[in-house]
């Protein structure tokens, strides 16, 4: 229910500061695959971008031409790859930032979710203003308490439980009895296949 509000306030309100949905869960519930399907029912192109591991904000903001191998920052990447300003880029991931006394790239990352400063942002490589007010971010993430309580502020937190025991015993169950239908369809036809196979052998001793 709640992602259905939000996919209308997105597609009726799209003067006002849309919310940021973050995508909290353990591992294999379909955090991706609903922001996959988010993208779908808006009619916008999708992207993911994969934070783990990310820990200068140059990842995310691009270098300045002057380093050698500089290149634009993964969002700007996004949307040149995409060729479109308003796509859903998905930020999964985003507990895994990693952060220390020299790099912190949460600060680049305010700026790309805050309304009032993305309509301006600038990548060091490309060193011009850009406005990301069109782009739709959603973020993912495994465990709310490694996010920095700013970035945690601006998202508007939506928990996915994982799959109770007897949810996995079923799509086992299921799965299970659509292979055994599959695998009994087949066989007829392989044993067939098999039958012409050796009635196209020559015979033994020519």
């Amino acid at each position: 229910m709640v992602v259905v509000v939000f996919i209308v306030v997105v597609n009726h309100e799209k003067s006002l500061s849309r919310p940021i949905l973050c995508l909290n869960g353990p591992p294999g519930v379909g955090k991706t695959s609903l922001g996959r399907s988010i993208a779908k029912a808006l009619g916008r192109k999708f992207h993911r971008i994969a934070l783990g591991g990310v820990r200068d904000e140059a990842e995310l903001r691009g270098h300045r031409r002057t380093y050698i191998g500089a290149l634009p920052g993964a969002i700007m990447q996004a949307l040149m790859s995409l060729k479109v300003n308003n796509p859903v880029i998905l930020l999964d991931e985003i507990d895994k930032l990693t952060r220390n006394s020299m790099f912190n790239p949460s600060g680049a990352m305010l700026e790309l979710l805050d309304p009032e400063q993305n309509n301006t942002f600038k990548d060091h490589y490309i060193n011009t203003p850009f406005d990301l007010s069109k782009v739709l971010f959603l973020c993912t993430c495994n465990d709310l308490q490694t996010i920095d309580r700013p970035l945690l502020d601006r998202m508007e937190i939506l928990e996915l439980s994982g799959y109770t025991v007897e949810e996995k015993a079923s799509a086992c169950q299921n799965d299970s009895w659509s292979t055994y239908r599959c695998l009994s369809c087949m066989l007829p036809l392989l044993l067939l296949l098999q039958l012409r196979l050796l009635a196209s052998l020559p015979p033994c001793g020519t």
